[in-house]
């Protein structure tokens, strides 16, 4: 249990422990009370008081006996009994609940409004009836006098040309009278905001062709029932005016206009850049139980405070978040107003002397708040002085003040149930508000105990801010997908109760899962710490002032063929060197060339079959290389090459020369012998036969005595030419074969090494495999696999028919030699070379 310390007093979050799995067993539990001292002293207050993700809506019973809450995922409304503590039922919806009301003192009758424009009864059976909106409905409200069930709705659009014609956009409240069953006619009202003098509207064009309400309030004291609607007005009728006594309807339009939208104008810390809408638009309204007072809250985070014999508001409120305002209400035994926004609720002073109201008044300061002597008066204090300030784990959406039997309506309790964005519905105990309800009166106890206990609370708190703490579902568990399961290896976990299947994946022990990824990954974090130290290493060096030659692109650490055939076909002007450029400069395509996780595979089989020609290019470049003997390469690296271009893959092999070298012509003199003579090349300029041939001897004595230069060049000459010797490859007997396979044919090449393989077997063990493979032939069976953009067939024989054949021809052998269960051999295993020759 979390402890709020405020300046008036303590507020106690009953909801801030972990939440703990349904299907957890009771002996989990039990271990986890005894590991965890949170968890150990949690408090329940209600048995499974929560929704699967979020919860809308909250409403206790007229007896104060039963709870409703209304939340999603699926639509769904569940009744708790307060007097068991626990859930009495659970009903599924056709869609989310916008509102809900109880028509009886108890759960017997119930009203739901729903997103679809449809309002269904409940009865203690299940659905009633249910009946369809005109428009979308936002609020409910039943007055008992008349048996009316009203509801507020979006209003009914106006298009421009009615508008220019001087028609006004209507805003309409249906009535539903539950004793005849059917629709009354509707109360309707018109926008109330007026154009200035300069012909500049007030508001935008959205709200004049469109005016709805958007909340409603029937006053507990009078037949009086309040809407507030966009335009910022809260209007009023008397449903106690005889139907037929007004002309032309005049009941059915609005006695009272009260502008709640002027009064707030200027007030507030409502931003128009992050919020839309209209910030005078009255969003939520309450009376008091003595029917004297009225509290109007607004969008931009405003709540009026009017005496009901005034148009001018007692004060105003202000929501220092801006935003806008839920749910108000009265709490008489305090003599406070619950005001709640998305991110608190706020307890503020409701009533004080004329004296405190203008010391109230006086405090209040430029900002929206109240200084700090109204701030240190708490409960009692001035007009509009702050009380607490009640923060949740997540935001709120509506709240109420619990309530039991003596008590219904809370009005002197001091349990807070808030219904928000998470699972949980949040609960706050503030004992300055009141004692808890009958039906959990344990939490008086408690606290005293607490606060008796003063080591075991934090004092250090000054300010009424308080600490929360972030909350996150199953603390004590992680959800797994089933990829990351099959990744971790643990699939022969699956259906065991170390894994819960949950929608799309499991929950798994977060002891279990650290232990499992320590012995499956076992270098994660060192890989996870070098790679981190590899980039910042990489971002200080890009701080640096790098030379000219570092500030070209860098190349791509991953797919860096796609990249380079991008960013070449990008220079063109074609259709798709622009669609080329744009994956180029798209930074969402940046993961492409730097994730690993999107490294093509080009050798995988469904790369090939979807890039045919691509491969094959790669391959035949890949034999092209391996058969090009005429590059310039060192010796030693066409050493290297020449262990893997003769093998049996490529299907050629080198030709030596006779003198047993493999360069043909290196055996030969630095001349030429042609027709048996001896010639010699000349590539000085100094003799002036550059190009030219000189016979005989006479080319010795010319250049017996040659400059340094010239030697210094004739040496580098011959080592070129001889590294320029060609080396000569032959084809190993493969006939026709041997073109297609030098071309890259890849089936050429595999029938190739077949043959080549059938012709290295013996005489027998060619005829034994023809004998195999024409036996089967009947039995084979063919596969078609079809890819996208390929079909391959594929020929097998079955092992259970092979084994089967074997079977049978090893039993005819058997039963052929075993006839008497001893072998009998014949005339000729006798050995004789010539026999019978004698008779």
């Amino acid at each position: 249990m979390e402890i709020q310390e405020r300046r008036s007093g303590k507020i106690y979050s009953l909801a801030s422990t972990t939440s703990v799995p349904e299907w957890l067993s009771e002996r989990s539990r039990r271990n986890l009370a005894k590991r965890d001292s949170q968890f150990r002293h949690r408090i329940t207050l209600l048995q499974d008081l929560e929704m699967p993700v979020a919860s809308t809506k909250i409403r206790q019973s007229p007896d104060g006996r039963f709870l409703i809450v209304g939340g999603t995922y699926s639509p769904r409304i569940r009744c708790y009994e307060l007097a068991e503590m626990s859930m009495k039922f659970e009903r599924y919806l056709d869609s989310e609940v916008v509102d809900l009301l109880m028509l009886g003192e108890d759960y017997g009758k119930l009203a739901i409004l729903g997103a679809d424009r449809t309002v269904m009864f409940h009865a203690p059976y299940g659905n009633h009836e249910k009946i369809r909106l005109p428009t979308f409905g936002r609020a409910m409200a039943y007055e008992k006098s008349t048996c009316d069930l009203m509801v507020v709705s979006s209003g009914k659009r106006v298009g421009r040309g009615e508008i220019e014609k001087g028609q006004q956009a209507m805003g309409e409240v249906y009535r539903f009278n539950l004793d005849e069953g059917r629709f009354s006619q509707p109360y309707s009202f018109t926008s109330a905001l007026k154009r200035r003098k300069g012909g500049d509207d007030v508001i935008d064009n959205a709200q004049v062709l469109q005016l709805g309400g958007s909340c409603i309030a029937v006053s507990p004291t009078h037949a009086l029932t309040a809407v507030g609607a966009e335009d910022g007005t809260v209007r009023f009728w008397d449903n106690r005016a005889p139907l037929r006594s007004a002309p032309d309807g005049a009941h059915l339009t609005p006695f009272l206009n009260l502008d709640v939208s002027s009064a707030t104008a200027g007030r507030g810390f409502f931003d128009e850049n992050t919020n839309s809408g209209f910030p005078g638009e009255v969003t939520s309204i309450c009376f008091d139980s003595a029917g004297m007072q009225m509290c109007a809250g607004t969008r931009g985070g405003n709540v009026a405070l009017y005496d009901m014999r005034s148009s001018n508001p007692l004060f105003i409120k202000e929501h220092q978040y801006g935003l806008p305002i839920h749910t108000v209400q009265f709490h008489a035994g305090s003599g406070t107003v619950l005001s709640g926004d998305p991110k608190l609720v706020k307890i503020w002073n409701a009533k004080g002397s004329s004296a405190g109201s203008m010391q109230g008044r006086d405090d209040w300061n430029d900002d929206g708040g109240l200084g700090s002597n109204a701030e240190s008066e708490g409960l009692g204090g001035p007009l509009g002085s702050i009380v607490a300030n009640v923060e949740g784990t997540a935001d709120f959406s509506h709240f109420i003040t619990s309530g039991d039997g003596t008590d219904p309506s809370g009005q002197s309790n001091g349990l807070l149930l808030c219904t928000g964005e998470q699972s949980k519905v949040q609960s706050f105990y503030c004992p300055v508000l009141g004692a808890a309800p009958q039906w959990c009166s344990f939490l008086d106890n408690i606290t005293e105990e607490l606060e008796e206990r003063d080591g075991a609370l934090d004092k250090t708190a000054t300010d009424d801010a308080g600490v929360v703490q972030t909350e996150t579902i199953y603390e004590d568990y992680k959800f797994l997908t089933r990829a990351e399961i099959d990744q971790l290896g643990i699939q022969n976990l699956v259906g065991t109760p170390l894994l819960r299947g949950y929608m799309h994946g499991f929950f798994i022990h977060v002891g279990l899962y650290n232990r499992i990824r320590a012995v499956a990954k076992p270098f994660e974090y060192n890989e996870y710490r070098t790679k981190k130290i590899k980039d910042r290493l990489e971002e200080k060096r890009a701080s640096r002032i790098a030379p000219k030659a570092a500030a070209q692109k860098a190349k791509a650490k991953v797919n860096p063929d796609l990249a380079d055939r991008l960013h070449a076909k990008a220079g063109s002007k074609t259709k798709s060197g622009k669609v080329a450029k744009a994956l180029v400069e798209d930074d969402r395509f940046g993961g492409l060339f730097q994730n690993p996780d999107f490294a093509i595979d080009e050798e995988a089989e469904d790369f090939k079959l979807r890039n045919p020609s691509g491969a094959s290019a790669r391959k035949f470049m890949r034999n092209d290389r391996d058969m090009d003997s005429d590059a310039e390469e060192d010796e030693d690296d066409d050493d290297d090459d020449e262990a893997g271009v003769g093998g049996a893959e490529s299907g050629f092999g080198k030709v030596m020369s006779e003198e047993g070298d493999e360069r043909w012509g290196s055996g030969a003199s630095d001349g030429d012998d042609v027709g048996g003579e001896e010639y010699h090349e000349s590539n000085s300029d100094d003799d002036g036969l550059a190009g030219g041939r000189i016979r005989g001897e006479a080319f010795d004595d010319m250049r017996s005595d040659p400059p340094p230069k010239e030697k210094k060049k004739r040496k580098k000459d011959k080592k070129k030419k001889r590294k320029s010797k060609n080396v000569m490859y032959e084809a190993d007997d493969y006939g026709a074969d041997a073109l297609d396979i030098g071309l890259g044919d890849h089936a050429a090449e595999t029938e190739a090494s077949k043959r080549k393989k059938e012709l290295s077997l013996s005489m027998a063990e060619r005829l034994e495999l023809q004998s195999e493979q024409s036996k089967f032939v009947g039995e084979t069976k063919r596969l078609k696999v079809t890819g996208q953009g390929a079909v391959k067939e594929v020929t097998f024989v079955p092992k259970s028919a092979k084994k089967k054949k074997d079977a049978e021809e090893r039993a005819k052998r058997e039963a052929k030699d075993d006839r008497m269960g001893r072998s009998r051999r014949g005339v000729k295993d006798l050995g004789f070379k010539t026999p019978f020759k004698h008779q």
